[in-house]
């Protein structure tokens, strides 16, 4: 097969692609981080491009360091032009983004904004480093490199086949784009659970709550909370019984008895667990109270109200009238 004329030997040009898709990278987890028009066409259009394009053309680069490559087997030559690589980029993305999203949801990460964009980051990073040390093992001459100067001719040539994908794909990387732009804006959360201790192994686990509970004894329970607000963030927390009566199907708070307040303060992604002890007051002797733990942003003020919670767990106990139980 004829080949094309020279288009230089330097390591500058033989790396152009890799670099701007490193860079595309680099841009996408900066405007993330600084949170830099959420909804801008910039953000979308580079953001699009991170996740559509570049996990899969850092893979196709990396098992394509060639400008032809031979065919095992048949001892021929296989050429990928400019769009079968772009193609093979889009499918390769398709793939991979939503396996390293799969991946994460079995480590101690999880699926966040932060886990799936250091995630994407990093791969990519990665994979393009793999790309650019294969390529560079390759004889100078046969090294792929990127058709600035043919790609225009290439692209526009090919009928209207080429129109049509190339419309999609426009579509794609917008509607990619878009949904990037909007995801970590809407994802800023906190976690605040209850969990106690196992009466046999003595670990933290999140279930065997205490289900009775004495006025002469007491027990542990511990709240645990995790910022990811994306920012430093301060909270109270209120440890409580309260009794509880219905009237024509709806449940009210009747009394409330505080146990205890304290405050704390976490950065961003940042978690803590506190233990802290709960004991019914005698008045309460053969009632079924709820033991409600409230979070709330910053100071909730000298009288707190219920609803004005930011979070809120509760586990049902029964206080003994025989003095029994824990």
């Amino acid at each position: 097969m004829a080949r094309g004329p020279s288009r230089g030997t330097s390591v500058g040009s033989a790396l152009l692609d890799l670099a701007v898709v490193g860079g595309i990278a680099l841009t996408t987890y900066a405007i993330w981080r600084l949170q830099v028009n959420p909804l801008g066409p910039g953000r979308v259009v580079v953001g699009g491009a991170f996740v559509l394009l570049g996990p899969g053309y850092a893979l196709t680069a990396a098992l394509f360091p060639r400008e032809e490559s031979a065919v095992a087997g048949t001892g021929g030559r296989l050429t990928l032009s400019g769009l079968e690589r772009l193609v093979c980029a889009l499918g390769l993305s398709i793939v991979t983004v939503p396996l390293l999203v799969l991946f994460l949801n079995y480590t101690a990460w999880g699926i966040t904004p932060s886990s799936v964009v250091l995630t994407l980051l990093w791969f990519v990073l990665g994979v393009t480093g793999v790309a650019a040390v294969r390529r560079l093992r390759v004889p100078e001459s046969e090294r792929y490199r990127l058709p600035i100067g043919d790609a225009v001719t290439e692209i526009t040539g090919t009928g209207p086949a080429t129109a049509v994908i190339g419309a999609l794909f426009v579509l794609s990387l917008a509607v990619a784009g878009t949904a990037l732009a909007t995801t970590d804006g809407g994802q800023q959360y906190t976690e605040f659970y209850l969990l106690s201790q196992d009466d046999e192994t003595g670990d933290i686990v999140a279930d065997d709550y205490p289900e009775t509970i004495s006025p002469a004894g007491s027990e542990p329970v511990y709240v645990g909370i995790e910022n990811m607000e994306g920012r430093q963030m301060t909270y109270t927390v209120l440890v409580e019984f309260h009794r509880i009566d219905t009237a024509d199907g709806e449940r009210s708070v009747t009394a409330r008895w505080r146990e205890a307040r304290y405050e704390t303060q976490l950065r961003d992604g940042a978690g803590n667990g506190t233990a802290v002890r709960v004991s019914p007051p005698e008045s309460t002797a053969g009632d079924r109270l709820r033991l409600t733990v409230l979070l709330y942003k910053g100071s909730p003020g000298e009288a707190p109200r219920i609803a004005s919670a930011y979070r809120s767990v509760h586990v049902w106990v029964d206080v003994p009238a025989g003095g029994g139980g824990l």
